[in-house]
């Protein structure tokens, strides 16, 4: 699958979700939520890899307790990265393999299910530094 299609298959997938998307310098930007949580996501799709970046809303101001949080999640994840932005935001990247046609949409899913569920447990904790 070209990076093309993977593009299409995601705004194909925002949209019978009814979720509001923009493209911006090679991205496609929504807003995602979980309860009362809502932050930013990014994606684009590079080399048959749909990246994922979800931002959080606020700056950790503790940037050590931030870092040390961070290292203790990615410890515990199965896949992707939370870490610190430049501008001390906390920021989780994971990706969704393109390889088989047939299943992109699928991985898709997950991948965009797996990273709301890293950023909602990761909000208390990292809220706090």
């Amino acid at each position: 699958m070209n990076d093309e299609e993977a593009m299409r298959l995601l705004r194909s997938l925002l949209e019978r979700e009814g979720v509001e998307w923009a493209e911006e310098s090679g991205y496609l930007r929504f807003r995602a939520k979980s309860g009362g949580l809502l932050w930013e996501t990014a994606c684009r799709a590079q080399q048959g890899l749909l990246l994922i970046y979800g931002r959080f809303p606020f700056v950790c101001r503790r940037t050590e307790r931030a870092r040390q949080i961070c290292d203790e999640t990615n410890r515990r994840l199965c896949r992707g990265a939370l870490f610190l932005g430049a501008d001390g935001a906390p920021v989780y990247r994971c990706t969704a393999e393109l390889d088989d046609v047939y299943g992109a949409e699928e991985r898709i899913g997950q991948a965009l299910r797996y990273s709301a569920q890293v950023m909602a447990r990761s909000w208390g904790p990292l809220s706090g530094a």
